[in-house]
């Protein structure tokens, strides 16, 4: 009989009362798994798929009522053109990009692209407010200045854009000079750099200072005023300096002048002329720098002024 124990307790089939028993190893996430927590794991794909359902079942439903035509495109808002025939050119090319396409189909960049490639629009972005109204939001292009071409006088932006044809309301702005090849057509940017920095002059320009032309002279931009008055302003660098410089000394000077050059702003130069026979040859008086307060950069001193006179002025 011990015989017989000791050899099936060899083939394992019967325990010895002193061997330890070793309990039975479970994989671990099956032991962190407790019933509730798979019955949950077993419910997500339900919850997927119900998901996926409700989803399609709305596109289906948006679609049906886009094919009763409840979202079509039937008005279009325009911000920033203020009004007039900008805002008129920017629904027509809407409404042409859209047809009667439905707000759910719309492609606003698309439209922002063609309502930007208009003349006069710089830049354009595209909203839609359901259930039918399309917000396009532009900023305008800034008209400058004028330029002769073979076709007629243009309209030229601050960015250097082509407007198209000069219009009555064109008439204020200051006419460039340009050669033939300098302008493209309608729509295009010029790149000339002597009209470009002529455009950033005229970009510059303020409410008292205002030139009916620009163009070049010996020493470079000259700007003439309605009064004829030249404003020599050497290259297009430091131009909003050079014109106020030039404005201070404007609003001291006469009635007689003939230019003032800020080519260098901090030591500016006036030239005044008169009919006096008896000055007319008279030496330029030498100017004296300006002593206490300089802030002011139209201060200028300078001798008794002769008849014909070319006045140093020190900011």
């Amino acid at each position: 009989m011990t015989s017989n124990r000791a050899l099936l307790q060899g083939f394992g089939g019967v325990s010895s009362p002193t061997q330890k028993q070793t309990p039975m190893q479970v994989p671990w996430p099956l032991e962190r798994i407790s019933p509730l927590g798979m019955r949950r794991a077993a419910l997500v794909p339900l919850g997927l798929l119900g998901a996926g359902i409700v989803v399609a079942l709305g596109l289906v439903g948006l679609r049906g009522i886009e094919a009763t035509g409840s979202f079509n495109v039937d008005r279009v808002e325009v911000v920033g053109a203020g009004g007039g025939s900008v805002a008129s050119a920017v629904r027509k090319t809407a409404f042409a990009t859209t047809a009667s396409t439905s707000m759910l189909s719309v492609n606003p960049a698309a439209i922002a692209a063609a309502v930007a490639s208009l003349p006069r629009v710089q830049t354009a972005i595209v909203d839609r407010a359901f259930p039918n109204t399309l917000t396009i939001k532009i900023v305008p292009e800034r008209a400058v200045a004028m330029t002769t071409t073979p076709q007629g006088r243009v309209v030229l932006a601050a960015s250097g854009r082509v407007l198209g044809p000069a219009t009555a309301g064109a008439m204020g702005l200051p006419l460039i000079a340009s050669a033939p090849s300098d302008i493209p057509g309608a729509g295009g940017t010029v790149t000339a750099p002597g009209v470009v920095a002529e455009l950033a002059l005229a970009a510059a320009r303020s409410r008292t200072l205002r030139f009916r032309a620009i163009g070049y002279g010996q020493d470079g931009l000259v700007g003439q005023t309605a009064q004829g008055v030249e404003v020599r302003v050497g290259d297009a660098d430091q131009l909003a300096t050079k014109l106020k410089v030039a404005r201070s000394v404007l609003r001291r000077a006469g009635t007689t002048v003939q230019y003032v050059d800020v080519t260098v702003p901090a030591a500016p130069v006036l030239r005044e002329s008169s009919a006096d026979p008896l000055t007319a040859n008279a030496p330029a008086p030498t100017a004296v720098a300006v002593s206490g307060d300089q802030s002011d950069l139209g201060t200028w001193i300078a001798g008794a002024t002769p008849a014909e006179s070319i006045h140093a002025v020190f900011g």
